[in-house]
């Protein structure tokens, strides 16, 4: 359920309210039950939640909810709009629980509504981030970023790192990892067994021949030719370096089917405007299921009854097609 004190409670509750069907799941919580109920009482809501744990038969009726509790906070600890570092160890919690969960194979898909990473640092888990954390719990040595909307899908080479620092912090070998990701995520997951890709240029106009940066030639075109030749009997169909300026446009018309974007807002600035109450977080290369919406902990709209929730549904119905893709993959 994310940060307790932002609106992770809310839009979770709103999400898992929805028709099974339009989820595509049966949703489970893991969180604070004591949040949930004070939310749900908040927004007025008729929904029971019920205090669950996985030996317990799924509950049949669609006003019943499950949850697993695995924090009991004071009430100071879950203002809404007022963060502390209890909410933030216990954020952790949560998804440290789900991890453990979908690497038991006992929940199939985790969904993760936003954390406060400053509060996971002032309860002293000092992880940036979902990412590291699900990159360390499950023992993955790459992963990426992924974001993907109803018309496009965006894939990072570099995240939360300072612009100055981007060109030093590519290489041949971190963008051809990238690709080789991607290709092998989109074909586990998406059921695209030869997904299309392009990788955008860093520089303007994908450099222009040199005119404007050496990095296409240097880095980026030499990742391109060796992801080529890998990937099976015809290798990973990619291409590029392309201009950013006009690459989405034509990943949205359908010539490709994801985009290898070379820094943050290279990707995420396209998938926002197209994607803003759809867009999904996908973490790529791990062994489990992870979305999660793609918006932050908006403590400022906490407890308003304000929070979207259309990001959460597409977190949680993303996971489920993902878990079937792979679950049809490996039969």
């Amino acid at each position: 359920m994310g940060d307790p004190a932002g609106i992770g409670p809310e839009i979770v509750l709103k999400a898992a309210q929805a028709p099974a069907g339009q989820l595509m799941s049966r949703v489970v919580i893991l969180g604070d039950l004591a949040t949930l109920r004070e939310t749900a009482h908040r927004l007025g809501s008729s929904v029971e939640l019920i205090d669950w744990s996985v030996e317990d038969p799924y509950p049949e009726e669609s006003q019943r909810l499950p949850v697993i509790a695995i924090s009991q906070l004071a009430p100071q600890q879950r203002v809404p709009g007022q963060p502390t570092p209890a909410g933030g160890e216990a954020s952790y919690r949560y998804v440290e629980a789900g991890i453990q969960l979908a690497l038991d194979q006992v929940i199939q898909g985790l969904a993760t509504a936003p954390i406060s990473k400053a509060m996971w640092h002032a309860a002293g888990r000092n992880y940036p981030g979902h990412t590291e954390l699900l990159a360390d719990l499950t023992q993955t040595q790459d992963v990426r970023m992924m974001v993907a909307g109803s018309r496009l899908r965006v894939i990072l080479v570099t995240t939360h790192i300072p612009f100055a620092q981007v060109p030093e912090a590519l290489s041949v070998e971190r963008i051809h990892t990238t690709i080789r990701l991607a290709a092998e995520h989109l074909k586990q997951f998406h059921g695209l067994a030869n997904a299309r890709l392009a990788v955008a240029g860093l520089n303007p106009h994908a450099g222009e021949g040199g005119a404007f940066g050496d990095e296409e030639e240097r880095i980026i075109r030499p990742a391109i030719e060796h992801a080529r030749g890998q990937g099976g009997r015809h290798g990973i169909r990619v291409d590029g370096p392309f201009p950013a300026d006009s690459v989405f446009v034509r990943a949205v018309e359908g010539e490709f089917d994801g985009v290898i974007c070379l820094y943050h807002d290279q990707g995420l600035i396209p998938l926002k405007l197209l994607s803003w109450t759809d867009g999904v977080n996908v973490t790529i290369g791990l062994p489990i299921v992870r979305t999660s919406p793609d918006h932050g902990t908006a403590f400022d709209i906490a407890g308003q009854g304000k929070a979207d929730p259309r990001s959460m549904q597409a977190a949680i119905r993303l996971a489920a097609q993902m878990t079937r893709h792979r679950q049809s993959s490996s039969s």
